[in-house]
């Protein structure tokens, strides 16, 4: 068991405040290093993420849009998918997977969407037309100040980021009808599920448990993401959801992946129409 990594899935916390001193040019190979081995949803598709570094008291609204003006890190990424595959689930598969290994060097890391200006920032960061993005991945130190850490605590504390529901309301057996709490065998995988962050702390997915078999869904609207593509931001964050269990499985020496559901779910189980069906894990 790799308890570090799976420790880092469940500690792993949105930073909106860092240490502006840049990190050194091996952490940053590091960190370009996890960009290119991350596990896949849809291996086909084409997988990047610019490595962005920003200088002491730059203006980052042009980067990272109004956000630019609170968050203030040493650096960022640009990841971007190009391909017809599942594009959005597995953006956030994969870039949630390059947030906690940073956590697991101890390092912090924000995603600041960008759902709204996409045709913006790939104009900016020169990214090819096809290019699907939905987040910015800031990264650095957290701030060790005191003022540092009290806004980190605020800003996390108004989107309720540490305000997640419990399994028992995500978690479903055979049915849809009535959650209930899962079974001890799935647990820690679950575990690290519910931990995954999402825009505005939605929480889109739930679980379902049917004919020995674990299926995941999101909630085709919440109010959390608003009007306007909101289903971009679903699919995304139910895509770092998935990368949180694949991280898990490979922490606890479980071996399987996750089977996308066609673009219509027509094989998925039955479920309600506000629920859309992503995948299902299959244990190898």
């Amino acid at each position: 068991m790799q308890a570090d990594l799976y420790q880092a899935i469940l500690a792993r916390r949105s930073v909106r405040r860092y240490d502006q001193n840049a990190l050194d040019d091996d952490a940053l190979a590091r960190v370009r290093e996890l960009a290119t081995h991350v596990q896949p949803l849809e291996p086909g598709n084409r997988f990047e993420a610019r490595l962005q570094s920003t200088a002491p008291g730059q203006d980052l609204v042009l980067d990272l849009g109004g956000y630019g003006r609170v968050v203030n890190p040493p650096h960022f990424l640009v990841p971007y998918i190009v391909g017809e595959a599942f594009p959005y689930s597995d953006l956030g598969c994969r870039v949630e997977q390059i947030a906690v290994r940073l956590a697991a060097m101890d390092l912090g890391s924000c995603f600041i969407g960008c759902v709204g200006r996409e045709e913006g920032v790939r104009a900016r960061f020169g990214l090819p037309p096809e290019a699907r993005v939905v987040a910015l991945l800031a990264f650095g130190r957290p701030s060790d100040t005191l003022g540092g850490r009290a806004v980190n605590a605020l800003m996390r504390a108004g989107v309720r980021a540490t305000d997640k529901l419990p399994l028992q309301r995500l978690f479903y057996v055979e049915t849809l009808e009535q959650p209930s709490a899962p079974p001890a065998g799935l647990a820690p995988l679950l575990e690290a599920a519910r931990q995954a962050p999402s825009a505005v702390n939605a929480q889109p997915w739930r679980f379902l448990w049917q004919d020995g078999q674990l299926h995941l869904f999101v909630k085709r609207r919440s109010i959390g993401y608003g009007t306007t593509l909101p289903m971009r931001y679903s699919l995304h964050d139910g895509g770092a959801c998935m990368g949180n269990v694949l991280l898990a499985m490979e922490a606890l020496g479980i071996a399987g992946h996750w089977a996308p559901y066609g673009q219509d779910g027509l094989d998925a189980p039955p479920h309600p129409e506000m629920l859309l069906p992503l995948a299902h894990l299959i244990l190898e």
